[in-house]
Order: structure tokens, then C-alpha cells, then sequence
């Protein structure tokens, strides 16, 4: 019969008490217990992860070779589908936080294909990258449909610009900005990528160098302890799909605004289209 470490260690602490030798090593004892259990807690988390993170794995696994239709049949004019650099008209709305914005880079989640020696291997990661060049301090790169948008800026200066639900993600309609914001979606965390999507495994078919090898886990450490080294914080946003029962291809322009100080840290203009 197998018996996990923390019932091990309990065990170990019975045959302490009934031999009499608990008396001068229960205090020792208490502590090793604790440890153990802390120990078994930093693992159960670190499965967790791993876990959650394989299943996002399975299901991009299941939607491969899905496409999205982009055209007459999404209800949108061609002239809608064409992204270039948000008007003026947009971008005159947006007042920037002046926080710099570093490896602003643009590209998709997906499968990649990574190989030892013989052996290959598929993960999910960050793939398809570019780098993007942000304008007007703030202006990020326009993004087509389920693409994503990274970039980083210095943690303690941005972290210090949020006292508790500061930031918010705003949407409008590019054509119609005057109509407010847009109820496609709701999503107000600054992470769609995790440190494991970012830190793609070495040998990699995406030509990525900055990589690292082992589990989901043990590469998203690495990246994670490489940005704080760097003294930065990663923000990710994806370009989703609009699953309305009445959606169309068209333009958005979005902010990522803080309300307290009334100024976007990043803007862009992206093209949403119909989940179907």
C-alpha cells in the first residue's frame, strides 16, 4: 500500500510519541510537519497550474484546423475589414498614462512543435510573433481577429497606479465612438498569456532563442523570474471574437483605461468578427 509524504510524516510523528523519544524531539518534529506540509501545498499548486494549463492544450488540440470567415458572409463591408492606423478622431480621445510600453510584440496562441535529438514534441504557446511599434506614446499596433497583444512596462510604477479596480478594458465601435462602449465581452484582467506561453521550450519550431526546456511549470519560472530580474510586468489582451447571435465584422478601438486618473496606459484598433 502507498502512502503519500504528509501520511508518511504522520506516522513518523505516532512512532515518536509511543517510544518516549518524543519528549526531546516533539518541538524538532513540529516543525519538520510543517515544513512537509508546506512543501506538499507549493506541489499541489504547482499541479494545478500544470494542469490548467494542459487542459488549454487539449482544447486548442480540439479546435485545430478551425478558420474564421472574414468576408460577405460575416455582414460587414470590405471596407470595415481593412485595419491601418486608428483616425486621428479615435486616438484624439485617448490620453496616454506616459508609462513606456517595452517588447511590444504581436502574434497568436497555438500549437508548436519542439524537437530533442529524434523526438518531437507539440506544447501551446505564444506563437506567429512580430514586433509592433507603438505611437503617440500609447498607440499599439492594430490587431486582426484572435490575435494578441503583448507588451511590458515597469511593475512598480504601474502597479502604483492601481489602488483596487483602477483599470478597466473600454471598446468602441470605430465607426460610431460616439455610441459608448461595447457589451461583446467582458474581460478585465491585464494577463490573456501565462509566463509558460511566453517562454516557448528550446528547439522550437518558431525560430524563438530566448527559451527555456522542462515542464509548463518549470519554463513559466523561468520567465517569470526573468522579468521581475528585469524589473517588468507582461500584459496581454486578445482580439476576441464577438459570439452576439447579431454580430458583424467591424472595427473596434480600445483602451486599457484607469479611472481613477482618467488616462489609458495602451490604446489600439482591432477587427472583431462573429464566432461562427
Amino acid at each position: 500500500m502507498k502512502f503519500s509524504k504528509p501520511a508518511v510524516a504522520a506516522l513518523f510523528a505516532v512512532s515518536l510519541i509511543s517510544s518516549g523519544a518524543a519528549q526531546a524531539q516533539f518541538g524538532g518534529l513540529g516543525n519538520a510537519l510543517k515544513k512537509e506540509a508546506k512543501k506538499t501545498k507549493r506541489k499541489a499548486e504547482k499541479r494545478a497550474v500544470e494542469e490548467a494549463e494542459q487542459a488549454i492544450d487539449n482544447a486548442l488540440r480540439g479546435q485545430k484546423g478551425k478558420r474564421i470567415k472574414i468576408g460577405s458572409n460575416s455582414g460587414g463591408s470590405s471596407g470595415s475589414a481593412t485595419l491601418g492606423t486608428p483616425s486621428a478622431n479615435l486616438t484624439s480621445q485617448t490620453q496616454c498614462t506616459g508609462l513606456a510600453l517595452s517588447n511590444v510584440t504581436v502574434g497568436n496562441l497555438g500549437e508548436y512543435t519542439f524537437q530533442q535529438g529524434f523526438s518531437k514534441e507539440k506544447r501551446t504557446g505564444f506563437i506567429n510573433r512580430r514586433s509592433g511599434k507603438v505611437t503617440g506614446s500609447c498607440i499599439a499596433p492594430s490587431l486582426q481577429p484572435q490575435e494578441i497583444l503583448y507588451f511590458e512596462v515597469d511593475e512598480k510604477k504601474y502597479k502604483a497606479l492601481d489602488r483596487g479596480g483602477d483599470w478597466t478594458w473600454q471598446c468602441v465601435q470605430s465607426d460610431n465612438p460616439g455610441a459608448g462602449t461595447t457589451d461583446y465581452w467582458t474581460w478585465n484582467s491585464d494577463q490573456y498569456l501565462s509566463d509558460s506561453h511566453m517562454k516557448l521550450h528550446c528547439g522550437n519550431d518558431q525560430g524563438v532563442s530566448d527559451c527555456a526546456t522542462g515542464s509548463n511549470g518549470a519554463r513559466a519560472s523561468a520567465y517569470s523570474a526573468d522579468r521581475k530580474k528585469r524589473g517588468k510586468y507582461g500584459i496581454s489582451f486578445l482580439a476576441r471574437l464577438n459570439e452576439r447571435s447579431d454580430a458583424r465584422t467591424e472595427k473596434l478601438y480600445c483602451q486599457y483605461y484607469n479611472k481613477r486618473s482618467g488616462k489609458s496606459l495602451v490604446a489600439f484598433e482591432y477587427l472583431s468578427a462573429p464566432a461562427r
